[in-house]
């Protein structure tokens, strides 16, 4: 008699468990067997179980004004051969009904036991986590014919790499050196402090657009505080509990919008690769990894990049950055590209005088013309991941020569 785990072992979402991970969820697992035309659930019920088939196929309704439109078909010969998750992950209502084509066998997880798993084996939520995003990758890809703003986010696998300063000297040098507009969203959810460090006070935040459900452009934008320099932050909750409110859905909707009004979003996330990290990473046209030059850094960016693989992005995708290359404790570049077998698309002097301005001064390197290596280091960041061409003149002595013969 063939086991749940055998079963288990030939759905490809859990391809590549071991053996341990397979019966734990063989434990909470149940099998049912459904007649054909049976309903498993409709739209707007609430989401109590995670489904996967064992045999069989389901077609996938949504409502079309009274009427009910069919708009996929799951097979148990697909790779994406499980349904129901979204309801478990959002804790929300079911966003289709789900019937049998025939005669069909499904292994049931339901709510309690699916959340568990999700908490307890982080590899499991990591595997559900990228099928889940290669399916809304498929579903959301933009028309051709949208305004798609171009989405770079930020992330360091270790804390203290400066990513933040760097983001907000990003969008701070695209609204100023492109003119382009620009937008940036702080989503470490708990403790950013992207608002306070640019010295601004706006009192919306982004926990407040999902309490708001905005629709349009022109409801997503008075929830925006605008900088100086011209463009727009989106800040993280000011209580950290507020950070529950927030799920993928809500940021696909959020950032769905924002790419109708800004030509650039740049999104700073945690350190974490939760379900919330995955999707900002997973809808992003760029990812640049950040780190130091320090042993723990290289440790958790190689990890970082095991990670990357995994989900299966593109390597025109990833770009890698090195923080404070040459700050004093720092191992040399060559040994960590050798470290990491990966060369460095970027890297940045260190410079601290700049990075303690942003956080005690609260101002970015763009909203004064001093110029330094960091500062250049920056422009040909912002150049190459937009690529626009940077409106910025040449300063100082050779800049006024310049000048004067019209060069």
């Amino acid at each position: 008699m063939v086991t749940i785990i055998e079963i288990l072992k030939q759905i490809p979402l859990f391809q590549g468990l071991e053996e341990g991970d397979l019966k734990k969820i063989s434990e909470v697992v149940k099998e049912q067997t459904l007649a054909a035309g049976s309903c498993l659930f409709k739209e707007g019920d609430q989401g109590d179980a995670f489904y996967l088939i064992k045999e069989g196929a389901v077609e996938v309704y949504k409502k079309d004004n009274d009427a009910e439109k069919l708009v996929n078909k799951i097979a148990h010969t697909d790779e994406s051969n499980f349904f129901g998750e979204m309801a478990l992950i959002e804790g929300g209502a079911r966003n289709a009904t789900v019937k049998t084509v025939s005669e069909c066998k499904v292994l049931m997880i339901d709510k309690t036991n699916f959340d568990m798993l999700l908490r307890l084996n982080s590899f499991i939520a990591l595997r559900i986590m990228t099928a889940l995003s290669r399916r809304l990758r498929k579903d959301s890809a933009p028309k051709a014919e949208e305004k798609c703003g171009k989405i770079i986010t930020f992330f360091a696998p270790k804390g203290g790499a400066g990513k933040s300063v760097i983001a907000a000297n990003m969008v701070a040098g695209i609204a100023k050196l492109t003119k382009k507009t620009a937008l940036i969203i702080d989503l470490d959810l708990q403790f950013g402090d992207l608002a306070f460090m640019l010295g601004l006070k706006g009192k919306k935040t982004i926990a407040d657009v999902v309490e708001a459900e905005p629709t349009t452009p022109d409801d997503l934008k008075k929830f925006l505080t605008e900088h100086a320099l011209g463009f727009s932050i989106l800040p993280s909750p000011i209580k950290p509990e507020q950070s529950e409110m927030v799920n993928s859905t809500h940021l696909r909707k959020i950032i769905k919008i924002a790419q109708k009004m800004f030509d650039f979003i740049v999104i700073d996330t945690h350190s974490l690769f939760q379900d919330l990290t995955i999707n900002a990473l997973d809808i992003s046209d760029v990812i640049c990894l950040v780190m130091s030059p320090e042993m723990n850094h290289i440790k958790s960016m190689h990890v970082c990049m095991k990670v990357m693989e995994t989900l299966k992005y593109p390597a025109e995708k990833i770009r890698l950055l090195l923080s404070r290359e040459d700050c004093i404790y720092a191992k040399p570049r060559a040994d960590i590209e050798t470290a990491l077998k990966r060369k460095f698309d970027f890297s940045l002097h260190d410079d601290w005088k700049s990075a303690s301005e942003m956080i005690n001064d609260q101002k970015t390197i763009f909203d004064r013309d001093t110029q330094s290596a960091y500062r250049s280091d920056m422009m040909t960041l912002i150049a190459s991941l937009t690529g626009e061409k940077l409106g910025e003149t040449k300063s100082g002595f050779l800049g006024s020569i310049k000048k004067l013969f019209g060069n």
